[in-house]
């Protein structure tokens, strides 16, 4: 700790961006603040106070950041703010007498000078610009609150770790730092490197020089030991995120991972843990769910380092810049979205993550698995056009397919693969009509995911799942590019393929008709068929929901494709092509950030 008083009034006003709060006092008024002041340390991941304490005075940041929680009875925490270095906080209830209002944790391992209310009122009383400044601290906070916005979490700090021992890890931080530098200035500090710097200072003035080096990168990625050691425990209390490393060809320990992670606390989640799985081949990973659940990661990244691109992608996520394409359902028009993947790859703009609902979730699949552009059009003409799955009717008592063919067409596209095992991150959207809401599917068999998907109400059967059925997710959320912006936290990309204005009847409509006169004239008779009208019904509720979506993404394309129908699978080609130049056109002009 500093002991000598102006140096430690000196170190406040500096944190405080030199705001000034003590310049102007006389040296007895220091002496009696000194008295008043105590110095504080919270470790990364512990409280500094809780919603409810008394407000028995307020803290100045020294070095480290503080997360800043509102707890509802029966409800989930919710996080509204950071508080970094230089910022005050406590400071409301120590002015209102009121209880603290809000829970504060320790992000990384903090320093912070504590002020009684007769210390900070004798700051008040010699210095009234000290008082200005903490109430526009307050106002700011109280409009952010308001407002419903608060800045987003920053990641800067990253803590390197190792699951199964080793230096496996070494080599993913040497090339995660060089993918991290092209976005901003990059450092890898190690237990060596920090020592040899920080030898002969004290705890403060150690913790003061990383939050100097940090200050000076934009990234700062911390390579811990590969054991528990001192360091390693250091690399988790300072980082933002955790990245553990491991080799994803290989089953964990599940006992031994989760007993090293509760060592380092790193269970409690703070920081946040993502898993890195690296691998030999491209072959499709097998074996995430394993990994995820011993190191409780809140996501995983899929590596092949012999492969171009693979840690940039894991770069972008960190930094919120992943690009997050989505598809919306629509039937054969669907089939534009093969065209708009193939434009993208074409203008090198990265899909890192992919999702969608109903035809959309099915493309998406095929994406996600890295089918390429020609093996996507064969193998979408030889399971919607040669082995149409949609001619396989039955008596209509719960539907009008029996779906064998359905099934076997998602089995044969995507076998047993996992969703946590798809190189890039993937979700379909699905409607529960037992719960009434709305399922995201993130984990779990791909075949299945997608098969939900797209079962449309009366026309396949639902999918049966933990005693809930779960139908084509356009009835409640056809083009989801909300649920997007949570998996990448980077720019959005939406495919609208449902036209606003569909099933246009002209001439007179029959009041009344009949369905096996119908059938035998359908040539001349041009009224929509069941099928085209149970589908648009479907999509209605999304369809109305444009404009929000608008507002949501970054990029929305829309394909002009209004004059194919919904089952015109035989159209393949031309509907493709005119997504591909629907998405061309669109990236000449747009680029990701």
């Amino acid at each position: 700790m500093i002991n000598d008083i102006d140096a430690a009034l000196r170190a406040i006003d500096q944190a405080s961006g030199g705001s000034g709060l003590f310049t102007n006092l006389d040296d007895a008024t220091r002496q009696a603040i000194a008295r008043e002041v105590s110095w504080a340390s919270v470790p990364g991941g512990e409280l500094l106070f809780r919603c409810g304490d008394v407000g028995d005075g307020l803290y100045i940041v020294i070095t480290g950041r503080l997360q800043a929680i509102i707890e509802v009875p029966g409800g989930p925490a919710e996080v509204v703010g950071e508080i970094s270095q230089g910022e005050v906080v406590g400071e409301m209830s120590l002015l209102t007498g009121d209880p603290r209002s809000l829970t504060i944790r320790a992000i990384r391992d903090t320093t912070l000078v504590k002020f009684s209310q007769e210390a900070f009122a004798r700051v008040i009383d010699r210095n009234p610009q000290a008082m200005l400044a903490v109430t526009r601290r307050i106002i700011v906070r109280l409009q952010q609150r308001n407002k419903g916005t608060r800045p987003p979490a920053r990641v800067a700090t990253i803590a390197v770790l190792t699951a199964g021992g080793g230096v496996l890890h070494r080599g993913a931080a040497e090339r995660l730092a060089e993918a991290l530098a092209r976005v901003g200035s990059t450092q890898l500090l190690t237990g060596a490197i920090v020592e040899q710097a920080t030898r002969g200072m004290d705890a403060l003035a150690a913790s003061r020089w990383l939050d100097d080096q940090e200050r000076q990168h934009a990234y700062t990625l911390y390579l811990a030991d590969a054991t528990t050691t001192a360091w390693t425990a250091r690399c988790v209390r300072q980082a933002d995120r955790a990245l553990i490393v491991a080799d994803g060809d290989t089953r964990p320990d599940h006992d031994r991972i989760v007993a090293w992670s509760t060592d380092l606390s790193l269970r409690d989640g703070l920081p946040p843990v993502e898993l890195v799985l690296l691998h030999a081949t491209t072959a499709t990973p097998a074996g995430t769910a394993a990994w995820v659940a011993a190191t409780a990661a809140v996501s995983h990244h899929h590596v092949c380092p012999t492969v171009a691109g693979q840690y940039e992608r894991v770069a972008r996520f960190l930094t919120g810049r992943a690009v997050g394409l989505v598809l919306g359902g629509g039937g054969a028009r669907g089939f534009a979205h093969i065209g708009v993947v193939r434009a993208f790859r074409e203008a090198g703009v990265p899909i890192d993550a992919v999702g969608g609902t109903s035809m959309g979730a099915i493309i998406a699949g095929q994406c996600a698995l890295d089918v390429d552009s020609d093996a996507m059009l064969a193998l979408n003409r030889h399971h919607w056009i040669l082995n149409n799955p949609l001619k396989d009717k039955t008596l209509p008592v719960v539907a009008l397919l029996a779906c064998r063919r359905l099934d076997a067409m998602v089995a044969k596209m995507f076998g047993t693969v996992e969703i946590d095992d798809l190189w890039r991150r993937y979700f379909a959207v699905s409607a529960d009509i037992t719960n009434a809401e709305l399922r995201v599917h993130r984990d779990g068999s791909l075949a299945r995911a997608a098969r939900a998907s797209m079962s449309l109400p009366g026309i396949a059967i639902p999918v049966h799942d933990n005693g809930a059925l779960l139908i084509d997710g356009g009835v409640l959320n056809n083009l989801p590019a909300d649920i997007m912006k949570k998996v990448g936290g980077g720019p959005v990309v939406a495919v609208n393929v449902t036209p606003e204005k569909d099933l246009v009847v002209s001439g007179p409509y029959p009041g009344a008709i009949s369905g096996w006169n119908l059938l035998l004239n359908r040539k001349h008779i041009k009224v929509p068929g069941i099928l085209s009208i149970i589908m648009r019904t479907t999509m209605l509720a999304s369809t109305r929901e444009r404009k929000r979506v608008a507002d949501d993404v970054d990029l929305l394309l829309n394909p002009s494709i209004e004059q194919f129908g919904m089952f015109d699978w035989d159209k393949l080609d031309a509907i493709a092509q005119i997504g591909y130049e629907c998405a061309r056109d669109a990236l000449e002009r747009w680029k990701p950030a």
